[in-house]
């Protein structure tokens, strides 16, 4: 499933506090306060990590969807 920007932001501050790796928890920090900067947008890489943490919190597979978007173009 594909979530928004806004979506992906709004969970942020929590996992900042409940991410089980360090490295996470401060990316989420950073992401959370990086969303008040005027005209900031996530780059690529921030935005597939963004889907990644959020899949997780609801236990969804990251992979699928990868899978989903890169079986989409392809059938068309």
């Amino acid at each position: 499933m594909s979530r928004t920007v806004e979506h992906l932001l709004f969970y942020m501050p929590r996992l900042s506090r409940t991410s089980s790796s360090a490295w996470e928890r401060q990316f989420a920090k950073d992401m959370a306060r990086r969303a008040h900067w005027k005209n900031w947008t996530p780059t690529q890489k921030q935005q597939e990590t963004m889907q990644g943490m959020v899949a997780r919190l609801f236990n969804e597979d990251p992979l699928d969807v990868i899978e989903i978007e890169k079986a989409g173009p392809s059938a068309a």
